[in-house]
Protein backbone atom coordinates (compact mmCIF):
# COMPACT_ATOMS: atom_id res chain seq x y z
CA UNK A 1 0.00 0.00 0.00
CA UNK A 2 2.90 2.33 0.78
CA UNK A 3 4.67 1.63 -2.51
CA UNK A 4 2.98 4.49 -4.38
CA UNK A 5 4.41 7.99 -4.32
CA UNK A 6 1.02 9.34 -3.19
CA UNK A 7 1.01 7.07 -0.11
CA UNK A 8 4.60 7.94 0.70
CA UNK A 9 3.94 11.67 0.37
CA UNK A 10 0.78 11.48 2.47
CA UNK A 11 2.54 9.43 5.15
CA UNK A 12 5.43 11.86 5.30
CA UNK A 13 3.14 14.89 5.41
CA UNK A 14 1.02 13.36 8.21
CA UNK A 15 4.06 12.24 10.21
CA UNK A 16 5.71 15.67 9.92
CA UNK A 17 2.47 17.42 10.93
CA UNK A 18 1.86 15.06 13.85
CA UNK A 19 5.41 15.35 15.16
CA UNK A 20 5.31 19.11 14.77
CA UNK A 21 1.95 19.50 16.51
CA UNK A 22 2.85 17.08 19.32
CA UNK A 23 6.15 18.85 19.92
CA UNK A 24 4.44 22.22 19.73
CA UNK A 25 1.66 21.04 22.08
CA UNK A 26 4.15 19.75 24.65
CA UNK A 27 6.20 22.92 24.38
CA UNK A 28 3.15 25.20 24.67
CA UNK A 29 1.78 23.16 27.61
CA UNK A 30 4.99 23.45 29.57
CA UNK A 31 5.43 27.06 28.54
CA UNK A 32 1.89 27.98 29.58
CA UNK A 33 2.15 25.97 32.82
CA UNK A 34 5.41 27.66 33.70
CA UNK A 35 4.04 31.04 32.72
CA UNK A 36 0.85 30.50 34.76
CA UNK A 37 2.69 29.30 37.87
CA UNK A 38 5.17 32.19 37.55
CA UNK A 39 2.29 34.67 37.40
CA UNK A 40 0.65 33.03 40.42
CA UNK A 41 3.92 33.16 42.34
CA UNK A 42 4.31 36.86 41.55
CA UNK A 43 0.67 37.42 42.54
CA UNK A 44 1.14 35.57 45.84
CA UNK A 45 4.35 37.48 46.48
CA UNK A 46 2.51 40.77 45.98
CA UNK A 47 -0.31 39.59 48.28
CA UNK A 48 2.21 38.55 50.91
CA UNK A 49 4.07 41.85 50.67
CA UNK A 50 0.83 43.82 51.00
CA UNK A 51 -0.21 41.77 54.04
CA UNK A 52 3.27 42.20 55.50
CA UNK A 53 2.96 45.99 55.13
CA UNK A 54 -0.45 45.92 56.79
CA UNK A 55 0.99 43.97 59.70
CA UNK A 56 3.96 46.35 59.92
CA UNK A 57 1.65 49.34 59.99
CA UNK A 58 -0.53 47.69 62.64
CA UNK A 59 2.49 47.50 64.92
CA UNK A 60 3.19 51.18 64.46
CA UNK A 61 -0.46 52.16 64.91
CA UNK A 62 -1.04 49.62 67.68
CA UNK A 63 -4.18 48.19 66.04
CA UNK A 64 -3.01 44.67 65.38
CA UNK A 65 -6.36 43.11 66.33
CA UNK A 66 -8.26 45.31 63.95
CA UNK A 67 -5.78 44.53 61.18
CA UNK A 68 -6.23 40.80 61.70
CA UNK A 69 -9.99 41.19 61.43
CA UNK A 70 -9.59 43.22 58.25
CA UNK A 71 -7.34 40.56 56.80
CA UNK A 72 -9.86 37.86 57.71
CA UNK A 73 -12.51 39.77 55.81
CA UNK A 74 -10.28 40.33 52.80
CA UNK A 75 -9.12 36.67 52.69
CA UNK A 76 -12.66 35.50 52.08
CA UNK A 77 -12.28 36.90 48.56
CA UNK A 78 -8.96 35.14 47.94
CA UNK A 79 -8.59 31.54 46.80
CA UNK A 80 -5.60 31.05 49.07
CA UNK A 81 -4.67 30.10 52.62
CA UNK A 82 -2.67 32.70 54.54
CA UNK A 83 -0.54 32.13 57.66
CA UNK A 84 1.14 34.78 59.80
CA UNK A 85 4.07 33.61 61.94
CA UNK A 86 6.24 35.31 64.51
CA UNK A 87 10.01 35.36 64.64
CA UNK A 88 10.13 31.89 66.25
CA UNK A 89 8.04 30.29 63.50
CA UNK A 90 4.85 30.01 65.53
CA UNK A 91 1.61 30.54 63.62
CA UNK A 92 -0.12 33.49 65.21
CA UNK A 93 -2.96 33.92 62.65
CA UNK A 94 -4.58 31.94 59.80
CA UNK A 95 -7.01 32.85 57.09
CA UNK A 96 -9.18 30.49 54.98
CA UNK A 97 -7.94 27.47 56.95
CA UNK A 98 -8.43 25.65 60.21
CA UNK A 99 -8.01 27.64 63.49
CA UNK A 100 -6.14 24.67 64.89
CA UNK A 101 -3.03 25.73 63.00
CA UNK A 102 -2.68 28.74 65.38
CA UNK A 103 0.16 28.09 67.78
CA UNK A 104 1.71 25.40 65.58
CA UNK A 105 5.45 25.47 65.03
CA UNK A 106 6.61 25.54 61.41
CA UNK A 107 9.52 23.43 60.19
CA UNK A 108 12.66 25.54 60.69
CA UNK A 109 14.26 24.04 57.57
CA UNK A 110 11.42 25.38 55.48
CA UNK A 111 11.41 28.94 56.99
CA UNK A 112 15.06 29.45 57.71
CA UNK A 113 15.71 31.49 54.54
CA UNK A 114 12.57 33.58 55.09
CA UNK A 115 13.85 34.73 58.51
CA UNK A 116 17.07 35.64 56.76
CA UNK A 117 15.14 38.16 54.61
CA UNK A 118 14.53 36.10 51.44
CA UNK A 119 11.25 35.57 49.66
CA UNK A 120 10.63 31.85 49.15
CA UNK A 121 8.48 30.14 46.55
CA UNK A 122 7.75 26.43 46.38
CA UNK A 123 5.77 24.25 43.96
CA UNK A 124 4.99 20.70 44.91
CA UNK A 125 4.66 18.64 48.05
CA UNK A 126 4.55 20.35 51.47
CA UNK A 127 4.69 18.47 54.78
CA UNK A 128 1.91 20.64 56.17
CA UNK A 129 -0.56 19.65 53.41
CA UNK A 130 -1.73 16.36 52.00
CA UNK A 131 -1.70 17.60 48.40
CA UNK A 132 0.73 19.53 46.20
CA UNK A 133 0.53 23.28 46.77
CA UNK A 134 2.01 26.51 45.45
CA UNK A 135 3.44 28.46 48.39
CA UNK A 136 5.09 31.88 48.86
CA UNK A 137 6.78 33.10 52.05
CA UNK A 138 7.42 36.87 52.56
CA UNK A 139 9.30 38.18 55.64
CA UNK A 140 7.75 40.92 57.89
CA UNK A 141 10.42 43.58 58.53
CA UNK A 142 10.03 46.36 61.12
CA UNK A 143 12.92 48.68 61.62
CA UNK A 144 15.17 46.28 59.80
CA UNK A 145 14.19 43.52 62.16
CA UNK A 146 12.37 40.41 60.90
CA UNK A 147 9.56 39.90 63.34
CA UNK A 148 7.70 37.25 61.38
CA UNK A 149 6.58 36.05 57.97
CA UNK A 150 3.53 35.84 55.74
CA UNK A 151 2.87 32.40 54.15
CA UNK A 152 0.45 32.18 51.20
CA UNK A 153 -0.70 28.69 50.08
CA UNK A 154 -2.83 27.59 47.12
CA UNK A 155 -3.51 23.95 46.01
CA UNK A 156 -1.94 23.09 42.67
CA UNK A 157 -4.94 20.94 41.78
CA UNK A 158 -7.01 23.98 40.96
CA UNK A 159 -4.25 25.40 38.85
CA UNK A 160 -3.64 22.00 37.19
CA UNK A 161 -7.31 21.71 36.21
CA UNK A 162 -7.02 25.04 34.45
CA UNK A 163 -3.85 23.88 32.69
CA UNK A 164 -5.65 20.63 31.75
CA UNK A 165 -8.49 22.56 30.15
CA UNK A 166 -5.85 24.51 28.24
CA UNK A 167 -4.27 21.25 27.10
CA UNK A 168 -7.68 19.98 25.96
CA UNK A 169 -8.09 23.16 23.96
CA UNK A 170 -4.64 22.72 22.44
CA UNK A 171 -5.41 19.06 21.61
CA UNK A 172 -8.66 20.03 19.91
CA UNK A 173 -6.88 22.78 17.99
CA UNK A 174 -4.13 20.30 17.03
CA UNK A 175 -6.71 17.75 15.89
CA UNK A 176 -8.44 20.33 13.73
CA UNK A 177 -5.05 21.38 12.38
CA UNK A 178 -4.20 17.77 11.56
CA UNK A 179 -7.48 17.26 9.69
CA UNK A 180 -7.00 20.50 7.81
CA UNK A 181 -3.35 19.64 7.11
CA UNK A 182 -4.27 16.15 5.84
CA UNK A 183 -6.87 17.64 3.51
CA UNK A 184 -4.39 20.20 2.24
CA UNK A 185 -1.68 17.52 1.97
CA UNK A 186 -4.05 15.26 0.05
CA UNK A 187 -4.92 18.09 -2.33
CA UNK A 188 -1.26 19.04 -2.74
CA UNK A 189 -0.15 15.43 -3.28
CA UNK A 190 -2.92 14.90 -5.83
CA UNK A 191 -2.01 18.09 -7.67
CA UNK A 192 1.60 16.95 -7.68
CA UNK A 193 0.92 13.36 -8.66
CA UNK A 194 -1.76 13.89 -11.34
CA UNK A 195 0.84 15.02 -13.90
CA UNK A 196 3.04 12.08 -12.85
CA UNK A 197 0.12 9.68 -13.34
CA UNK A 198 -0.52 11.21 -16.76
CA UNK A 199 3.16 10.76 -17.52
CA UNK A 200 2.98 7.12 -16.40
CA UNK A 201 -0.10 6.38 -18.55
CA UNK A 202 1.51 8.11 -21.51
CA UNK A 203 4.70 6.09 -21.03
CA UNK A 204 2.66 2.85 -21.00
CA UNK A 205 0.87 3.87 -24.20
CA UNK A 206 4.20 4.74 -25.76
CA UNK A 207 5.54 1.33 -24.74
CA UNK A 208 2.50 -0.29 -26.40
CA UNK A 209 3.37 1.41 -29.68
CA UNK A 210 1.11 4.50 -29.56
CA UNK A 211 3.77 6.94 -30.73
CA UNK A 212 1.28 9.82 -31.03
CA UNK A 213 0.91 10.02 -27.26
CA UNK A 214 1.60 13.48 -25.82
CA UNK A 215 1.01 15.18 -22.44
CA UNK A 216 -0.64 18.60 -22.05
CA UNK A 217 1.52 20.40 -19.48
CA UNK A 218 0.91 23.90 -18.03
CA UNK A 219 3.39 25.75 -15.85
CA UNK A 220 7.15 25.78 -15.43
CA UNK A 221 7.71 23.63 -12.36
CA UNK A 222 9.89 20.52 -12.41
CA UNK A 223 6.99 18.14 -13.11
CA UNK A 224 5.83 20.19 -16.10
CA UNK A 225 9.41 20.37 -17.35
CA UNK A 226 9.55 16.58 -17.05
CA UNK A 227 6.32 16.35 -19.08
CA UNK A 228 7.74 18.56 -21.82
CA UNK A 229 10.91 16.44 -21.82
CA UNK A 230 8.69 13.36 -22.23
CA UNK A 231 6.90 14.98 -25.20
CA UNK A 232 10.27 15.78 -26.76
CA UNK A 233 11.41 12.20 -26.14
CA UNK A 234 8.21 10.81 -27.69
CA UNK A 235 8.61 13.06 -30.72
CA UNK A 236 12.23 12.03 -31.24
CA UNK A 237 11.34 8.39 -30.65
CA UNK A 238 8.53 8.59 -33.22
CA UNK A 239 10.91 10.12 -35.74
CA UNK A 240 13.57 7.51 -35.03
CA UNK A 241 11.12 4.60 -35.25
CA UNK A 242 9.70 6.02 -38.50
CA UNK A 243 13.20 6.08 -39.93
CA UNK A 244 13.85 2.55 -38.66
CA UNK A 245 10.56 1.36 -40.17
CA UNK A 246 11.53 2.97 -43.46
CA UNK A 247 14.90 1.25 -43.35
CA UNK A 248 13.21 -2.01 -42.35
CA UNK A 249 10.76 -1.66 -45.24
CA UNK A 250 13.64 -0.98 -47.62
CA UNK A 251 15.51 -3.99 -46.31
CA UNK A 252 12.43 -6.21 -46.55
CA UNK A 253 11.75 -4.96 -50.09
CA UNK A 254 15.34 -5.66 -51.06
CA UNK A 255 15.23 -9.12 -49.46
CA UNK A 256 11.89 -9.94 -51.09
CA UNK A 257 13.05 -8.60 -54.45
CA UNK A 258 16.29 -10.58 -54.39
CA UNK A 259 16.60 -13.73 -56.43
CA UNK A 260 18.86 -15.15 -53.77
CA UNK A 261 17.71 -16.66 -50.51
CA UNK A 262 18.99 -14.99 -47.33
CA UNK A 263 19.20 -16.73 -43.94
CA UNK A 264 20.81 -15.25 -40.81
CA UNK A 265 21.32 -17.16 -37.56
CA UNK A 266 22.73 -16.20 -34.17
CA UNK A 267 25.30 -18.11 -32.13
CA UNK A 268 22.55 -20.36 -30.78
CA UNK A 269 21.79 -21.35 -34.40
CA UNK A 270 18.38 -19.68 -34.12
CA UNK A 271 17.07 -17.91 -37.23
CA UNK A 272 16.99 -14.10 -36.90
CA UNK A 273 16.31 -13.32 -40.56
CA UNK A 274 14.89 -15.26 -43.51
CA UNK A 275 13.38 -14.09 -46.80
CA UNK A 276 10.73 -15.84 -48.95
CA UNK A 277 13.30 -17.00 -51.50
CA UNK A 278 15.20 -18.87 -48.78
CA UNK A 279 11.97 -20.47 -47.57
CA UNK A 280 11.29 -21.58 -51.12
CA UNK A 281 14.75 -23.10 -51.47
CA UNK A 282 14.52 -25.06 -48.22
CA UNK A 283 10.80 -25.78 -48.80
CA UNK A 284 9.59 -24.26 -45.54
CA UNK A 285 6.32 -22.46 -44.79
CA UNK A 286 5.58 -20.32 -41.74
CA UNK A 287 7.35 -17.62 -39.71
CA UNK A 288 10.63 -19.38 -38.92
CA UNK A 289 12.13 -16.57 -36.79
CA UNK A 290 13.48 -17.79 -33.47
CA UNK A 291 13.50 -21.43 -34.56
CA UNK A 292 16.54 -23.66 -34.73
CA UNK A 293 18.11 -24.02 -38.16
CA UNK A 294 18.19 -27.80 -37.81
CA UNK A 295 14.41 -27.82 -37.22
CA UNK A 296 13.76 -26.11 -40.57
CA UNK A 297 16.37 -27.76 -42.76
CA UNK A 298 16.86 -31.50 -43.05
CA UNK A 299 19.95 -31.22 -45.23
CA UNK A 300 23.10 -32.03 -43.27
CA UNK A 301 25.39 -30.32 -45.81
CA UNK A 302 23.74 -26.93 -45.39
CA UNK A 303 23.65 -27.18 -41.58
CA UNK A 304 27.32 -28.20 -41.44
CA UNK A 305 28.31 -25.22 -43.63
CA UNK A 306 26.54 -22.78 -41.26
CA UNK A 307 28.08 -24.46 -38.19
CA UNK A 308 31.51 -24.28 -39.79
CA UNK A 309 31.09 -20.56 -40.49
CA UNK A 310 30.07 -19.95 -36.85
CA UNK A 311 33.05 -21.88 -35.52
CA UNK A 312 35.69 -20.36 -37.81
CA UNK A 313 34.15 -16.84 -37.94
CA UNK A 314 35.24 -16.40 -41.55
CA UNK A 315 33.77 -16.09 -45.03
CA UNK A 316 32.81 -19.45 -46.51
CA UNK A 317 31.83 -20.05 -50.13
CA UNK A 318 30.58 -23.49 -50.99
CA UNK A 319 28.25 -25.47 -53.25
CA UNK A 320 25.95 -28.31 -52.32
CA UNK A 321 22.95 -30.18 -53.69
CA UNK A 322 19.54 -30.55 -52.09
CA UNK A 323 18.66 -34.12 -53.00
CA UNK A 324 15.69 -34.78 -50.71
CA UNK A 325 13.13 -33.53 -53.23
CA UNK A 326 11.62 -34.42 -56.58
CA UNK A 327 14.38 -32.67 -58.53
CA UNK A 328 17.93 -32.06 -57.37
CA UNK A 329 18.61 -28.39 -56.58
CA UNK A 330 22.17 -27.07 -56.74
CA UNK A 331 22.92 -24.22 -54.31
CA UNK A 332 25.83 -21.76 -54.23
CA UNK A 333 26.13 -20.22 -50.76
CA UNK A 334 28.16 -17.32 -49.37
CA UNK A 335 28.25 -17.20 -45.54
CA UNK A 336 29.63 -14.10 -43.79
CA UNK A 337 30.06 -13.46 -40.03
CA UNK A 338 27.99 -10.67 -38.42
CA UNK A 339 29.70 -8.56 -35.75
CA UNK A 340 28.32 -6.01 -33.26
CA UNK A 341 31.04 -4.00 -31.52
CA UNK A 342 33.64 -6.70 -32.22
CA UNK A 343 31.35 -9.39 -30.79
CA UNK A 344 30.10 -12.18 -33.05
CA UNK A 345 26.32 -11.90 -33.39
CA UNK A 346 25.95 -14.74 -35.88
CA UNK A 347 26.33 -15.42 -39.59
CA UNK A 348 24.30 -14.57 -42.69
CA UNK A 349 24.12 -16.86 -45.67
CA UNK A 350 23.16 -15.84 -49.20
CA UNK A 351 21.95 -18.85 -51.19
CA UNK A 352 21.70 -18.81 -54.98
CA UNK A 353 19.94 -21.48 -57.01
CA UNK A 354 22.47 -22.39 -59.69
CA UNK A 355 20.65 -25.52 -60.79
CA UNK A 356 20.24 -24.33 -64.39
CA UNK A 357 23.84 -23.21 -64.65
CA UNK A 358 25.04 -26.40 -62.99
CA UNK A 359 22.88 -28.52 -65.29
CA UNK A 360 24.19 -26.55 -68.25
CA UNK A 361 27.74 -27.19 -67.13
CA UNK A 362 26.93 -30.87 -66.74
CA UNK A 363 25.31 -30.89 -70.18
CA UNK A 364 28.32 -29.15 -71.66
CA UNK A 365 30.59 -31.76 -70.13
CA UNK A 366 28.28 -34.49 -71.35
CA UNK A 367 28.08 -32.80 -74.77
CA UNK A 368 31.86 -32.72 -75.08
CA UNK A 369 32.02 -36.37 -74.01
CA UNK A 370 29.25 -37.35 -76.44
CA UNK A 371 30.76 -35.42 -79.35
CA UNK A 372 34.12 -36.99 -78.60
CA UNK A 373 32.50 -40.39 -78.53
CA UNK A 374 30.49 -39.77 -81.71
CA UNK A 375 33.62 -38.60 -83.51
CA UNK A 376 35.90 -41.22 -82.09
CA UNK A 377 33.88 -44.24 -83.28
CA UNK A 378 33.79 -43.42 -87.03
CA UNK A 379 37.31 -42.03 -87.00
CA UNK A 380 38.60 -45.21 -85.39
CA UNK A 381 36.71 -47.27 -87.94
CA UNK A 382 38.02 -45.20 -90.86
CA UNK A 383 41.58 -45.37 -89.48
CA UNK A 384 41.44 -49.16 -89.19
CA UNK A 385 40.12 -49.73 -92.71
CA UNK A 386 42.53 -47.24 -94.28
CA UNK A 387 45.51 -48.92 -92.62
CA UNK A 388 44.29 -52.32 -93.80
CA UNK A 389 44.03 -51.08 -97.41
CA UNK A 390 47.40 -49.30 -97.21
CA UNK A 391 49.15 -52.32 -95.76
CA UNK A 392 47.74 -54.59 -98.52
CA UNK A 393 45.98 -56.87 -96.09
CA UNK A 394 43.06 -57.24 -98.48
CA UNK A 395 43.62 -59.91 -101.16
CA UNK A 396 40.72 -59.35 -103.51
CA UNK A 397 39.11 -56.31 -105.10
CA UNK A 398 35.64 -57.06 -103.65
CA UNK A 399 36.94 -56.77 -100.09
CA UNK A 400 38.62 -53.47 -100.93
CA UNK A 401 35.38 -52.07 -102.32
CA UNK A 402 33.50 -53.24 -99.20
CA UNK A 403 36.03 -51.47 -96.97
CA UNK A 404 35.78 -48.34 -99.06
CA UNK A 405 31.97 -48.44 -98.78
CA UNK A 406 32.27 -48.67 -95.01
CA UNK A 407 34.71 -45.76 -94.99
CA UNK A 408 32.29 -43.76 -97.12
CA UNK A 409 29.40 -44.52 -94.73
CA UNK A 410 31.46 -43.37 -91.76
CA UNK A 411 32.49 -40.19 -93.54
CA UNK A 412 28.85 -39.50 -94.41
CA UNK A 413 27.94 -40.12 -90.78
CA UNK A 414 30.59 -37.60 -89.69
CA UNK A 415 29.29 -35.17 -92.27
CA UNK A 416 25.74 -35.50 -90.96
CA UNK A 417 26.97 -35.04 -87.40
CA UNK A 418 28.92 -31.92 -88.26
CA UNK A 419 26.06 -30.52 -90.35
CA UNK A 420 23.56 -31.16 -87.57
CA UNK A 421 25.87 -29.49 -85.04
CA UNK A 422 26.27 -26.49 -87.32
CA UNK A 423 22.52 -26.30 -87.92
CA UNK A 424 21.74 -26.52 -84.22
CA UNK A 425 24.36 -23.94 -83.33
CA UNK A 426 23.10 -21.52 -85.99
CA UNK A 427 19.49 -22.07 -84.94
CA UNK A 428 20.32 -21.34 -81.31
CA UNK A 429 22.26 -18.21 -82.27
CA UNK A 430 19.51 -17.27 -84.76
CA UNK A 431 22.21 -17.12 -87.40
CA UNK A 432 19.89 -18.82 -89.89
CA UNK A 433 17.13 -16.58 -91.23
CA UNK A 434 13.78 -18.30 -91.55
CA UNK A 435 12.10 -17.92 -94.95
CA UNK A 436 8.41 -17.81 -94.05
CA UNK A 437 5.97 -18.38 -96.83
CA UNK A 438 2.36 -19.49 -97.11
CA UNK A 439 2.44 -23.28 -97.43
CA UNK A 440 -0.15 -26.00 -97.23
CA UNK A 441 0.70 -28.09 -94.21
CA UNK A 442 -1.01 -31.14 -95.75
CA UNK A 443 1.22 -31.02 -98.82
CA UNK A 444 4.34 -30.72 -96.65
CA UNK A 445 3.38 -33.76 -94.58
CA UNK A 446 2.52 -35.87 -97.62
CA UNK A 447 5.79 -34.96 -99.28
CA UNK A 448 7.84 -36.08 -96.26
CA UNK A 449 5.82 -39.31 -95.96
CA UNK A 450 6.42 -39.99 -99.65
CA UNK A 451 10.16 -39.45 -99.25
CA UNK A 452 10.24 -41.95 -96.35
CA UNK A 453 8.27 -44.69 -98.15
CA UNK A 454 11.34 -46.93 -98.56
CA UNK A 455 11.94 -46.90 -94.79
CA UNK A 456 8.28 -47.67 -94.12
CA UNK A 457 8.40 -50.62 -96.54
CA UNK A 458 11.63 -51.99 -95.07
CA UNK A 459 9.87 -52.50 -91.70
CA UNK A 460 6.42 -53.19 -93.13
CA UNK A 461 4.97 -50.19 -91.25
CA UNK A 462 1.49 -48.83 -91.89
CA UNK A 463 1.15 -45.03 -91.95
CA UNK A 464 -2.28 -43.75 -90.96
CA UNK A 465 -2.89 -40.08 -91.81
CA UNK A 466 -5.77 -38.15 -90.27
CA UNK A 467 -5.53 -34.79 -92.01
CA UNK A 468 -8.68 -32.66 -92.51
CA UNK A 469 -9.55 -31.34 -95.98
CA UNK A 470 -9.84 -27.79 -94.69
CA UNK A 471 -7.48 -24.97 -95.57
CA UNK A 472 -4.21 -25.82 -93.80
CA UNK A 473 -2.14 -23.00 -95.24
CA UNK A 474 0.05 -21.13 -92.77
CA UNK A 475 3.28 -19.14 -92.60
CA UNK A 476 6.19 -21.55 -92.28
CA UNK A 477 9.72 -22.16 -93.48
CA UNK A 478 8.95 -25.25 -95.56
CA UNK A 479 12.46 -26.70 -95.52
CA UNK A 480 12.71 -26.46 -91.75
CA UNK A 481 9.25 -27.93 -91.11
CA UNK A 482 10.10 -30.79 -93.48
CA UNK A 483 13.25 -31.28 -91.36
CA UNK A 484 11.07 -31.42 -88.22
CA UNK A 485 8.73 -33.98 -89.78
CA UNK A 486 11.64 -35.99 -91.14
CA UNK A 487 13.36 -36.18 -87.72
CA UNK A 488 10.18 -37.11 -85.86
CA UNK A 489 9.09 -39.72 -88.42
CA UNK A 490 12.63 -41.14 -88.58
CA UNK A 491 12.52 -41.65 -84.80
CA UNK A 492 9.06 -43.24 -85.11
CA UNK A 493 10.32 -45.64 -87.81
CA UNK A 494 13.42 -46.45 -85.78
CA UNK A 495 11.57 -47.41 -82.59
CA UNK A 496 8.37 -48.91 -84.00
CA UNK A 497 8.52 -52.71 -84.28
CA UNK A 498 8.07 -54.41 -87.67
CA UNK A 499 4.48 -54.60 -88.90
CA UNK A 500 3.12 -51.93 -86.51
CA UNK A 501 1.47 -48.56 -87.22
CA UNK A 502 2.56 -44.93 -87.22
CA UNK A 503 -0.21 -42.32 -86.99
CA UNK A 504 -0.05 -38.76 -88.28
CA UNK A 505 -2.85 -36.49 -87.16
CA UNK A 506 -3.50 -32.79 -87.85
CA UNK A 507 -6.08 -30.66 -86.00
CA UNK A 508 -7.29 -27.29 -87.19
CA UNK A 509 -7.69 -25.26 -84.00
CA UNK A 510 -8.84 -21.67 -83.62
CA UNK A 511 -5.47 -19.94 -83.65
CA UNK A 512 -3.09 -22.76 -84.55
CA UNK A 513 -2.55 -26.12 -86.21
CA UNK A 514 -1.66 -29.10 -84.05
CA UNK A 515 0.37 -31.96 -85.54
CA UNK A 516 0.63 -35.32 -83.73
CA UNK A 517 3.00 -38.18 -84.65
CA UNK A 518 2.37 -41.38 -82.71
CA UNK A 519 4.40 -44.59 -82.80
CA UNK A 520 3.99 -47.98 -81.17
CA UNK A 521 7.51 -48.21 -79.86
CA UNK A 522 8.75 -49.19 -76.36
CA UNK A 523 7.99 -45.76 -74.89
CA UNK A 524 10.06 -43.33 -72.80
CA UNK A 525 10.16 -43.29 -68.96
CA UNK A 526 8.33 -40.30 -67.46
CA UNK A 527 11.37 -39.11 -65.49
CA UNK A 528 13.37 -38.74 -68.73
CA UNK A 529 10.82 -36.84 -70.84
CA UNK A 530 12.24 -33.44 -69.86
CA UNK A 531 15.73 -34.39 -71.01
CA UNK A 532 15.10 -35.86 -74.47
CA UNK A 533 15.48 -32.41 -76.05
CA UNK A 534 19.12 -32.20 -74.90
CA UNK A 535 21.93 -32.87 -77.30
CA UNK A 536 23.09 -36.48 -77.51
CA UNK A 537 20.74 -37.50 -74.71
CA UNK A 538 20.16 -41.24 -74.71
CA UNK A 539 16.95 -42.49 -73.16
CA UNK A 540 17.79 -46.13 -72.62
CA UNK A 541 21.31 -47.36 -73.14
CA UNK A 542 20.13 -50.95 -72.86
CA UNK A 543 17.57 -50.58 -75.68
CA UNK A 544 18.70 -52.38 -78.80
CA UNK A 545 18.55 -50.13 -81.84
CA UNK A 546 20.62 -49.13 -84.81
CA UNK A 547 22.26 -45.78 -84.09
CA UNK A 548 24.53 -45.71 -87.12
CA UNK A 549 22.35 -43.20 -88.95
CA UNK A 550 21.49 -41.15 -85.80
CA UNK A 551 23.50 -38.17 -84.58
CA UNK A 552 21.55 -37.69 -81.32
CA UNK A 553 20.73 -34.09 -82.28
CA UNK A 554 17.43 -34.54 -84.09
CA UNK A 555 15.06 -33.66 -81.24
CA UNK A 556 17.17 -30.68 -80.17
CA UNK A 557 16.92 -29.35 -83.75
CA UNK A 558 13.16 -30.00 -83.77
CA UNK A 559 12.66 -27.91 -80.62
CA UNK A 560 14.72 -25.01 -81.93
CA UNK A 561 12.85 -24.93 -85.26
CA UNK A 562 9.41 -25.03 -83.59
CA UNK A 563 10.48 -22.28 -81.16
CA UNK A 564 11.56 -20.15 -84.12
CA UNK A 565 8.08 -20.68 -85.58
CA UNK A 566 6.56 -19.38 -82.30
CA UNK A 567 5.00 -22.78 -81.70
CA UNK A 568 5.26 -25.37 -78.95
CA UNK A 569 6.47 -28.94 -78.89
CA UNK A 570 5.85 -31.61 -76.27
CA UNK A 571 5.89 -35.36 -75.85
CA UNK A 572 3.60 -37.94 -74.23
CA UNK A 573 4.77 -41.47 -73.68
CA UNK A 574 3.78 -44.67 -71.94
CA UNK A 575 6.10 -47.60 -71.45
CA UNK A 576 5.06 -50.56 -73.63
CA UNK A 577 2.44 -48.54 -75.54
CA UNK A 578 4.33 -45.94 -77.54
CA UNK A 579 5.30 -42.29 -77.81
CA UNK A 580 3.40 -39.30 -79.16
CA UNK A 581 5.17 -36.11 -80.30
CA UNK A 582 3.00 -33.00 -80.64
CA UNK A 583 3.92 -29.63 -82.08
CA UNK A 584 1.82 -26.57 -82.89
CA UNK A 585 2.17 -23.89 -85.56
CA UNK A 586 0.34 -20.53 -85.20
CA UNK A 587 -1.91 -19.40 -88.04
CA UNK A 588 -0.79 -15.81 -87.67
CA UNK A 589 2.64 -14.52 -86.81
CA UNK A 590 3.81 -11.27 -85.30
CA UNK A 591 6.94 -11.31 -87.43
CA UNK A 592 7.36 -13.10 -90.75
CA UNK A 593 11.14 -13.14 -90.79
CA UNK A 594 13.52 -13.13 -87.87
Amino acid sequence: MLESIFSKLMMRFVVVILVTLIALGIFLTYLFEDYYFSNKEEEFIKQGQKIAKLVERSFYEDNYAETVEDLRTISTFLDTQIWITDAQGLIVATFNCRESWIGAQLDEEGIEKVYQGSILTNRGEDPNFDQPVLSVAVPIVIEEQIIGAIFVYSPIAGIASLVGRLQDLLFFAALMSIVLAVILSFSFAKSLLNPLNQLNQAALKLADGDLDTRIDMQGNDEVNQLGRSFNYLASRLETTIDKLNQEKTKLESILVGMNEGVVAIDQKQEIILINPQAKGLIEFEGPGLGKKLENLIDDENLISIFVKALEKEELIIDEFSLTNRAQVVRILIHITPIYTQDNLLGVVGVMQDISERWELEQLQKEFVANVSHELKSPLTSIQGFVKAIRDGVLLDESSTEEYLDIILDEVQRLTRLVNDLLDLSQLERKAIAMEFEKNDLKEVIEQVVFNLQPQFKDKDLTVIQKIPDTNLKTWIDRDRIEQVLFNLLSNAIKFTPVGKEIKIKVEDLTTEFKVQIEDQGPGIPQEELDYIWNRFYKVDKARTRDDSASTGLGLAIVKEIIDRHQGQVKVNSEIGVGTEFIFTLPKKREKLNF
